[in-house]
C-alpha cells in the first residue's frame, strides 16, 4: 500500500486510530493462522514519517516484511504499528486512516480512489474483542450472548442501576438511593419480559461499524451500525458506561 494523502488530525481522526488499535489483535490472529491474501501494517519511519510495511510475518513480537514505496525488507515492534489492513475478496479490511481519508472525498472522487487502491473501501468490520474491555467490545459481548440465549451472560454486560441514573437525570428527577433501586428493578424486569415475548435477538455473521458519537462522566454514546447476513441494515446507539472492577457495561438504548 503506497499512498501519501494528507490527513486532518479531529476527534474522528483520533477515533479510527483507536479502532486500529483495538483491533490489532484481529490482524495478527489472521497474519498467525497464514492469512494469504494482501496484509500491511503503518507506522512512523525514523524520519518521523508514516509508511506501510506489507507482505507480513509475525515472529517473537516483531512485523517483518518489506517497505510498500521501495521493497526493501524491515522489521518492527508489534507495538509500534498504528494502522493495520488486509484485502479479502477484492475489499479494504482494517485500514482505518485510509478509511478516513476515504470518507472525507466527495462520491466522484471515492470511486476515483479505489480503482486507485485497487480494491472496495467502506465494507468493512470493526473487530473488537467480544469483551468488556471496550466499550464496543461490550455490545459486541452482550449481542453474543443474546445469540446463544444466555441470560446470566446477557446480565453480565449490563447495569441496571446506572441506566436507572440515567433516566432520573434525563427526566430532571432527584436522584436516590430507594428510586435507584425500584426502577433498577423495573428494567431488568422489563428485560425478562422482553425476551420472554419476543424471544432473543440474533446477531450471528454480522457486520458492524462503530462511531463515538458523546463521552462525559465514564459514559460513552456509541453508534452501531449493523449489517446483517440477509442483506438488511440498522442502526442503534447505545449509551456505555464504565464500571470500577467489571470493565464495560451496556446501558439504555437510544431511539
Amino acid at each position: 500500500m503506497d499512498k501519501s494523502i494528507n490527513i486532518e488530525i479531529t476527534r474522528d481522526f483520533l477515533y479510527m486510530l483507536y479502532k486500529a488499535e483495538k483491533s490489532l489483535w484481529y490482524f495478527n490472529f489472521l497474519i498467525e493462522n497464514n492469512f494469504s491474501g494482501y496484509s500491511a501494517i503503518k507506522f512512523k519511519n525514523d524520519k518521523d514519517v508514516y509508511v506501510w510495511l506489507d507482505s507480513i510475518i509475525i515472529t517473537d513480537g516483531w512485523y517483518n516484511g518489506r517497505l510498500a514505496e521501495t521493497g526493501e525488507t524491515k522489521r518492527i515492534k508489534i507495538n509500534e504499528a498504528v494502522d493495520w489492513m488486509i484485502v479479502k475478496e477484492g475489499k479494504l479490511f482494517g485500514g482505518y486512516t485510509i478509511q478516513y481519508y476515504y470518507d472525507s472525498l466527495c462520491d466522484d472522487d471515492k470511486i476515483n480512489f479505489e480503482i486507485e487502491c485497487g480494491f472496495r473501501i467502506g465494507c468493512g468490520n470493526d473487530f473488537f474483542r467480544p469483551d468488556r474491555s471496550t466499550p464496543e467490545g461490550a455490545i459486541i459481548a452482550l449481542e453474543n450472548f443474546y445469540t446463544e440465549k444466555n441470560i446470566n451472560g446477557v446480565l453480565s454486560c449490563k447495569d441496571f442501576h446506572k441506566e436507572a441514573r440515567n433516566i432520573l437525570f434525563e427526566n430532571d428527577i432527584e436522584e436516590n438511593p430507594e428510586t435507584v433501586q425500584k426502577i433498577a428493578s423495573v428494567l431488568k424486569l422489563s428485560l425478562h419480559e422482553e425476551l420472554e415475548l419476543n424471544g432473543y435477538p440474533f446477531f450471528d455473521n454480522v457486520r458492524r461499524i462503530f462511531r463515538l458519537l458523546e463521552e462525559n462522566n465514564e459514559q460513552q454514546l456509541i453508534e452501531e451500525q449493523i449489517s446483517f447476513s440477509d442483506g438488511s441494515k440498522g442502526i442503534n446507539k447505545f449509551w456505555v458506561a464504565k464500571s470500577k472492577h467489571d470493565g464495560w457495561k451496556v446501558l439504555n438504548l437510544i431511539n
